[in-house]
């Protein structure tokens, strides 16, 4: 196995994929909502360290590797030179590779020219882990999130266009009672107008950085239906994958928008419905503690 310095984090559907951690922590680290590198310092990986531990994999098992996710926070903040370097070696490595996928932050975006997406995207890098949290700038501001949703949208679009794929994920609670509304809207108004290949939810939840979670006028469960539907309701897309199967989303959805909103919403209001009788609508998710 590949050498990880722990806590290793993936997507959930990344479940069946070697992971190389190509880089350690995250690169900007500053999110306000974020404790998942708290205590891990970011460091680049040397090509070196990398492609040895590439060779390390049996060649028996190099056969079945279809999909390599390349771990931490934002791997493809990796310089571009030494990353075709390591996809290439990859490349050789694994001859039935069908993509390579990475979270990937605002600063990784836009640093990279779309020149170098594209030679990215030709060695197989074929899908990208976006958080948006949200579309409003209010919200992203709380969030020290370091970007403008709006601003950096039209790279997105450039990027998707050379055939890479996007999955964006949204915080739903972001902010907090207060900003509500104003979260739905943009964030909803920013997905239809990018209509990424993939989209889900994470729910606000305590962690680590309790400051910002204190600072907020707490969401109930009910904010957090109300989120759901309203984004859902808004989002103008096409066949945009969509998931709601983190483990802090405490109603499990998945269908694809804008195709499948009806029968989304009556789950929605299902869950509400049960929530009502048992006279919970009002109170926070009872992972709102630290663990």
């Amino acid at each position: 196995m590949p050498n990880y310095t722990e806590p290793l984090y993936r997507p959930p559907s990344e479940a069946q994929s070697l992971i190389f951690q190509i880089t350690e922590g995250c690169s900007y680290n500053k999110c306000a909502f974020c404790g998942m590198y708290t205590d891990k310092p970011f460091r680049i990986k040397p090509v070196k360290d990398v492609l040895q531990e590439v060779d390390e994999i049996p060649e028996s098992y190099a056969d079945k590797v279809h999909k390599v996710f390349l771990a931490d926070g934002d791997a493809a903040v990796y310089p571009t030179d030494g990353l075709v370097e390591i996809l290439e070696h990859m490349n050789r490595k694994f001859p039935n590779i069908r993509r390579y996928s990475s979270y990937c932050g605002p600063q990784a975006i836009m640093k990279k020219s779309i020149n170098e997406w594209e030679k990215l995207y030709r060695l197989n890098l074929k899908l990208l882990y976006f958080g948006l949290e949200s579309g409003n700038k209010e919200v992203l501001k709380l969030m020290n999130k370091g970007m403008d949703a709006f601003k950096i949208m039209p790279k997105v679009k450039q990027i998707r266009e050379i055939g890479i794929q996007f999955s964006v994920m949204v915080i739903l609670g972001g902010g907090g009672k207060k900003l509500k509304n104003e979260h739905i809207d943009d964030s909803a108004k920013w997905i239809s107008e990018v209509n990424p290949d993939f989209m889900s939810f994470l729910t606000l939840f305590l962690r680590r950085k309790k400051d910002y979670f204190n600072d907020l006028e707490k969401p109930a469960m009910s904010d957090i239906l109300d989120e759901t539907e309203g984004i859902i309701q808004k989002v103008q897309g096409h066949n945009i994958i969509f998931r709601s199967n983190h483990v802090s989303n405490f109603v499990p959805l998945s269908g694809r928008l804008s195709q499948d909103r009806e029968k989304l919403l009556a789950q929605i209001q299902k869950t509400r419905d049960i929530m009502k009788v048992k006279g919970i609508l009002n109170e926070y998710p009872d992972f709102y503690e630290e663990f």
